[in-house]
């Protein structure tokens, strides 16, 4: 599968420098794709490809980040407690953009704001636009902040019986993650059956070691199973 990949707030996807003396683009600072490289790596001995983007909105760093690597940084959206409002808005026809102009693609992945913006794109094509076929076929939240509704003043709201994202999920959390609150409200969003889970016990970010990667691995497969099975 082809990945589109959305990284969190104050940090990056991908960033290119110009080497004027061997024309070539030279991968720097990619913040995004250092996080999933464990579980990126072994996915991509499978077959999957991931493509990394930036979001629009320049942004300080993430205070972890501070110090330690160079920008520039962005956001996809204004972060909390701002509300998106029109920017959400913005930040959906920058994600339809590049699906339009580098896509198709068959699956996203998110980390944290990433990963709310996925995840509200998707909810919210399905309600504009029931007629049509899903963005993705597939989508991996990494813990994954509150989706909000299309006008970006509210979050979405769980509603019994009725899950806004309906598509097979990897929903893959952190038990002591200041953000696991809303990661598992984003993960009670999504159609129970098609929804795989894992808690990888730690802080906000993208484990490194051996047996969370296996696990994290194991259910991305998972997902990518149920999708291609349709």
């Amino acid at each position: 599968m082809r990945f589109l990949c959305l990284h969190g707030a104050g940090t990056n996807g991908e960033v290119r420098t110009f080497d004027r003396d061997n024309f070539n683009a030279n991968p720097r600072h990619q913040i995004f794709e250092i996080q999933t490289g464990g579980i990126r790596q072994q996915l991509e001995k499978k077959g999957h490809i991931f493509k990394f983007v930036n979001g629009k909105m320049d942004a300080a760093v993430e205070s972890e980040l501070e110090g330690v690597v160079d920008g520039p940084f962005y956001n996809h959206y204004p972060r909390s407690p701002a509300v998106p409002s029109a920017h959400l808005k913005e930040a959906f026809e920058h994600v339809l953009n590049i699906i339009a102009t580098e896509g198709p693609f068959d699956a996203v992945m998110g980390f944290s704001q990433g990963a709310a913006l996925a995840s509200a794109l998707i909810a919210h094509q399905a309600k504009a636009h029931p007629e049509q076929p899903s963005l993705f076929r597939a989508a991996v939240f990494i813990c994954g902040g509150a989706p909000w509704e299309g006008a970006g003043l509210n979050y979405i709201a769980s509603q019994p019986d009725t899950y806004a994202i309906n598509i097979p999920t990897a929903n893959i959390v952190g038990k002591i993650d200041p953000l696991y609150p809303e990661s598992m409200k984003l993960y009670q969003l999504c159609e129970p059956s098609k929804a795989a889970f894992y808690d990888h016990g730690s802080k906000h970010m993208v484990p490194f070691d051996m047996k969370n990667t296996e696990e994290m691995v194991r259910v991305i497969e998972e997902t990518v199973a149920k999708a291609i099975r349709g």
